[in-house]
């Protein structure tokens, strides 16, 4: 698209001559990367033998807005909850090493419990959200609702990898399950699961301080399905994303600008 000098908010591409492309969907993508979204750049793809993907995003939900993909999708998945809990259990498979830290975590202490409750917390501003703040809002939570700390993300490293997959896969297997907003972690859990969980929300601490939780410590998912953080931002599909309850693509209760499946 650059080299074409094409302008990015006329997304036509055409007479694409290679076999493969690559395609940019992570956090921090550009505009002319956003263009994947677009249907007359979709159109163009379908000439491409090999698409080469790389994302860090759930990027299903917005795939439900294009008119190219929606029908085959919804006979793919009739439950609009259930897309990220079918594909998780068939993709996401624990290595050996993984799922014996697993097993012995579980039957050591989760088998016998006679209720399971799976608390994932992540801070992702300390100072906005103190230890003893961030203490409070679970407590609140976890009072009027219903093993390991890896404390800081550490991006290619495989051994601390597994270990994030392990707590994920414990999670997924609770009961009652309490996760953090914003965190993909949480989202993981709850879809392998089939759970909605109660998503902590993110301390106001504008006017209270940094020991003052301000209004609801936590609400219950309306659908156990991932939140898709960073959509596009333009409507070429023309069909717009409504929170009233009349479409499967909603507003997420974490992510203002985010969206997620929900059935109707």
């Amino acid at each position: 698209m650059k080299k074409k000098n094409n302008n990015y908010t006329d997304p036509v591409l055409v007479n694409i001559s290679s076999s493969f492309l690559h395609v940019n969907l992570g956090y921090g993508y550009d505009d002319y990367d956003k263009l994947f979204y677009s249907n007359g750049v979709q159109d163009g793809l379908q000439k491409v033998a090999w698409l080469i993907l790389k994302s860090d995003q759930y990027f299903v939900p917005y795939l439900f807005l294009m008119s190219g993909f929606r029908a085959k999708l919804d006979r793919m998945f009739p439950d609009k909850e259930a897309v990220f809990h079918h594909l998780g259990r068939y993709l996401f498979t624990p290595s050996d090493q993984a799922w014996g830290l697993i097993a012995r975590f579980y039957d050591a202490y989760l088998e016998k419990a006679d209720e399971r409750i799976g608390l994932q917390i992540r801070v992702l501003d300390s100072k906005a959200s103190p230890t003893a703040l961030v203490l409070k809002q679970v407590l609140r939570c976890a009072q009027k609702e219903a093993a390991s700390r890896e404390e800081v993300q550490r991006s290619n490293d495989g051994s601390h990898n597994m270990m994030a997959w392990v707590d994920i896969y414990l999670l997924s297997l609770c009961d009652v399950l309490v996760t953090s907003g914003w965190s993909t972690f949480g989202y993981v859990a709850q879809g392998l699961g089939g759970l909605r969980p109660w998503i902590l929300q993110i301390p106001d601490t504008k006017y209270g301080g940094g020991d003052t939780l301000w209004g609801q410590a936590c609400r219950r998912a309306v659908s156990m399905e991932p939140c898709f953080h960073f959509p596009p931002s333009y409507d070429d599909n023309k069909v717009g994303v409504r929170v009233d309850g009349s479409s499967t693509v909603v507003h997420c209760e974490d992510v203002g600008g985010g969206l997620k499946l929900v059935n109707l």
